[in-house]
């Protein structure tokens, strides 16, 4: 048997990504609206989030939502069997453009290197490496363990099999969808424990599943690297592949800047700086502080009227202290916090808390 050769390599996680994902697996998890908007408010972002696909998230935060998604889930199944169960609902249509551009690619190899290249337009979280042998071609998908703040070992690993196992159904379904047809895996590896009540799917999984396996890994024949895709369309390829383009740089263009940079701000917190903003979108500091100014505009209002608004979320909801809320929003110490929160409200954050509860 020859060696190995890697065919693909890369990161399906990106720092920079919308909401869309986010919201495709509040749907996955049977997560309602209102709770939902609890989440994302929890994690500094505002209730339009929810109607806005595109809003930016940063990494950082999607992992947050991610994590508490999980926790709110029917917890009468495992997370596996609970994935497994809904593999018929994975699919490259949750991917839009970027399934249509995947859907008349080439070939597999082709097909992958596009997620790869546009992983902003993906919700994956794993490093996906393709290997081929003159035997198996085989996808790994890995990913490091994140920091998550409040978070035991226990979420942090659940949340890692989550991801890793998404990306892995995903690429699934995906490879069949590309193919216009069903193709299995030979078989499926998990690097977890075989969960009590897999035996209980519905459906029957489509392969060999193998537990406590090295890594997680979907194992197919060499062959379908050459297999030729029905839809290989080089046409309405370089079409999809120009609008995906666009969506990358996030079609910033049919907002104005004032949105823009409200967008950015909220997708961190704390929020970014100038700077990071400007960099983000592709100017300079002075040219974004004069478009700003052109709208009638600062920085420094924008920045307050998130923090102001991120502040009220988390003080309405009452599960963090006023010295949590502050190292949250990113300010050096409470009193600081109480005084800028006082200049937008005219109260302190304790007594607006007060009378929020009173009412």
């Amino acid at each position: 048997m020859t060696g190995d050769t890697v065919i693909v390599t890369g990161n399906l996680a990106t720092g920079r990504r919308t909401i869309e994902g986010a919201l495709g697996h509040m749907e996955l998890l049977g997560v309602n609206d209102d709770e939902a908007r609890a989440v994302f408010e929890d994690q500094g972002l505002p209730r339009q989030a929810l109607q806005e696909p595109d809003f930016p998230v940063s990494r950082a935060q999607e992992l947050e939502i991610y994590r508490r998604l999980i926790s709110m889930r029917d917890q009468s199944k495992s997370i596996v069997t609970h994935l497994f169960s809904l593999l018929p609902d994975f699919g490259l249509d949750s991917l839009g453009v970027l399934g249509l551009l995947m859907r008349h690619a080439a070939s597999i190899t082709e097909a992958l290197h596009v997620c790869l290249e546009f992983p902003q337009l993906t919700s994956g979280h794993s490093r996906l490496v393709a290997i081929r042998n003159d035997r198996e071609l085989i996808l790994s998908f890995t990913m490091t363990e994140p920091k998550l703040r409040d978070s035991d070992k226990a979420a942090i690993g659940e949340l890692t099999a989550y991801c890793v196992l998404t990306d892995l159904l995903f690429s699934l379904r995906n490879i069949e969808c590309i193919l216009d047809r069903d193709c299995p895996p030979v078989r499926i590896e998990l690097p977890l424990p075989q969960p009590g009540d897999f035996a209980d799917l519905n459906l029957p999984p489509p392969c060999e599943v193998r537990f406590n396996c090295e890594a997680a890994r979907l194992v197919y024949p060499a062959s379908l690297e050459l297999e030729p895709l029905p839809l290989a369309n080089r046409l309405r390829y370089r079409s999809y592949k120009a609008i995906a383009d666009k969506l990358a740089l996030m079609m910033a263009e049919e907002i104005n800047m004032t949105e823009r940079v409200a967008r950015w701000l909220w997708a961190c917190c704390p929020p970014m700086s100038r700077g990071e903003i400007a960099r983000q979108l592709a100017m300079s500091e002075r040219s974004l502080t004069r478009r700003l100014r052109g709208e009638g505009r600062c920085f420094r209002e924008l920045v307050n009227e998130v923090q102001s608004e991120r502040a009220r979320h988390l003080l309405s909801r009452g599960e963090l202290t006023i010295s949590e809320i502050s190292e949250r929003l990113g300010y050096a110490d409470p009193a600081a916090f109480s005084r800028a929160f006082s200049k937008w409200s005219g109260a302190s954050p304790l007594n607006w808390r007060q009378l929020h509860q009173s009412v």
